[in-house]
């Protein structure tokens, strides 16, 4: 990947707003996870303002793949993936750094980033999917069995590895913070 310092790419509006969408609506549902379980209650206001929240992350999930297909290149899947040789060495460069107490200094998505922001987009997508699927398929008020009770075991797989993606991504936001780069600025201010 050619060098680049990650300061100085712009943050275009699009990316921001959908970068929002994620943060908001991802994890609001996560947290009211626990409030679903009352969808076998003739009474479900947990059940529905979760799936509502969930509704808002899978439209942002989709609104990020669709950008990450044909959006800027700095934030088109084809850069940043991680699902090659020289991006695998990247990461495991970037890992090895850590080992030593030195942060990656690469483009914003290259090496470690990429592999993280991989890693919550693809959970973010599990999660949009199992629970767009349960929205349709769920009856409220009814007990659930067979393919219902399946999406919601795999759906709840997000209550152990959504936090330990938050933990990644806002670990590396806090060291870079504390290193001096403060690189949440720029999404939300969109200034290099």
């Amino acid at each position: 990947m050619p060098a680049m310092n990650r300061n100085e790419i712009h943050i275009d509006r699009v990316t921001r707003i959908i970068h929002m969408g994620l943060l908001i609506f991802g994890v609001l549902a996560w947290l009211t996870g626990d409030w679903a379980e009352d969808f076998e209650k003739g009474g479900h206001l947990g059940f529905t303002i979760h799936s509502w929240l969930g509704i808002g992350l899978s439209v942002s999930v989709l609104l990020r793949i669709i950008y990450g297909i044909v959006g800027p290149a700095n934030v088109r899947f084809s850069k940043w993936v991680p699902f090659n040789r020289e991006r695998l060495v990247a990461v495991r460069e970037d890992i090895i750094g850590l080992l030593h107490f030195r942060l990656p200094d690469r483009p914003t998505h290259a090496g470690l980033s990429g592999l993280v922001q991989s890693f919550g987009l693809l959970l973010f997508s599990w999660m949009a999917a199992t629970g767009s699927a349960m929205f349709f398929l769920i009856e409220p008020g009814t007990k659930t069995g067979g393919l219902v009770e399946v999406l919601k075991e795999v759906h709840e797989v997000g209550d152990v590895l959504i936090p330990v993606y938050l933990t990644l991504h806002v670990g590396a936001v806090v060291l870079h913070s504390l290193a001096g780069d403060a690189i949440w600025r720029r999404m939300f201010s969109g200034k290099p």
